[in-house]
C-alpha cells in the first residue's frame, strides 16, 4: 500500500510508544549513492521529534555538517535538550586514511574508499550492540559515535553523543541494509528498514554534479570515471545484496524527498 511520509512518521511513533521504557527503536535508512538518504533521514528525525514532543525539537538534526564546524554542547546544554530521536551517519565508520595505508593494497583501498571493505564494521557492530543494551539507572551517561569530518577527510567523534533520552536512533548509510556476513547481522538489529530507491541514471547525474562541484577532480570526464568506478559500483553491490526493507521510498528527479511516498512492503 502507499504511505505518505507523514503516515510513516506516525507509524514509527506508534511503534515507539509500544516499546518498553528501557528499549530503543533503531531505524535504518539505506539507498544507493545519490539516492537522497541524508535528505530523508534528517528531516525524518526532526519530524519524529516534533510529533512526539508536540513542538519543534530544541536541537534539530545536523545535516552532514563537518564535525569541526559543530560546537559541542556543554553538559548543561545537553540537559536542556528534549529530543527523543537522533540521526547518525554510517560515514563516521570509514576507516581513516592512515588505516587505509596499512591495507594489503593501499592504492586500491584509497581509490575505492566508500566500498564496504573500507568501513570499520567491527566498531559499527559494537556501537549498535551498545544501543541494544536495555537502559537502566546505571547506563552510560553518553554513548559516543564518530561522524565524518570533511575538512579532515577522516572520522572524528561527534560532539552530539547518544544520550539516555535518545530512544529513537535513525542511522543512514549505504550499507545499513547490506546482506553480507557481518553487515547482515547489523541490518537485522534494526526495527525499521527504509530503502531509498532511485533510477541509476538520475543517481549518476546527481553524483557527477555533486563531486565535480566539490572539486574532487579537475575535469568532468575524470569525475564521471570516478563515479562509475566507485559510487555506481557500490550502488550495484548493495542493490544485489539487500536485506528486506520495511518501506521503499522512490526518489524521483526534480521532486524533493519529503514530498514523495513510501511503499509498505511488509
Amino acid at each position: 500500500m502507499q504511505v505518505t511520509p507523514q503516515v510513516l512518521v506516525r507509524h514509527i511513533v506508534d511503534q515507539y510508544k509500544e516499546l518498553p521504557e528501557n528499549k530503543r527503536l533503531l531505524i535504518a535508512v539505506a539507498g544507493p549513492p545519490g539516492s537522497g538518504k541524508s535528505t530523508l533521514a534528517y528531516p525524518l528525525t526532526d519530524a519524529l521529534n516534533a510529533l512526539i514532543l508536540h513542538h519543534p525539537p530544541a536541537n534539530p538534526s545536523h545535516l552532514e555538517e563537518p564535525a569541526s564546524n559543530l560546537v559541542a554542547e556543554s553538559s548543561d546544554q545537553q540537559g536542556q535538550g528534549d529530543e527523543v530521536a537522533i540521526a547518525v551517519g554510517l560515514d563516521g565508520w570509514h576507516h581513516t586514511r592512515a588505516e587505509l595505508d596499512a591495507f594489503p593494497d593501499p592504492v586500491e583501498a584509497h581509490y575505492r574508499r566508500g566500498a564496504a571493505f573500507t568501513f570499520d564494521l567491527a566498531s559499527y557492530q559494537a556501537f549498535l550492540s551498545q544501543l541494544r543494551v536495555p537502559l537502566t539507572p546505571e547506563s552510560p551517561a553518553a554513548i559516543p559515535f564518530p561522524t565524518f569530518d570533511h575538512a579532515l577527510k577522516d572520522p572524528a567523534i561527534s560532539p552530539h553523543p547518544i544520550l539516555p533520552r535518545h530512544r529513537i536512533i535513525v542511522i543512514e548509510g549505504l550499507y545499513t541494509m547490506l546482506d553480507e556476513p557481518g553487515w547482515r547481522e547489523t541490518a537485522e538489529m534494526m526495527d525499521v528498514r527504509i530503502w531509498v530507491d532511485v533510477d541509476e541514471n538520475v543517481a549518476r547525474k546527481r553524483l557527477v554534479e555533486r563531486n565535480f562541484a566539490a572539486g574532487l577532480v579537475d575535469t568532468r570526464e575524470k569525475c564521471e570515471a570516478r563515479v562509475d568506478a566507485s559510487d555506481m559500483k557500490n550502488g550495484e553491490h548493495v542493490r544485489s545484496r539487500l536485506v528486506q526493507p520495511s518501506y521503499i521510498f522512490p526518489s524521483i528527479e526534480g521532486q524533493p524527498s519529503t514530498s514523495e511516498t513510501f511503499r509498505l512492503t511488509a
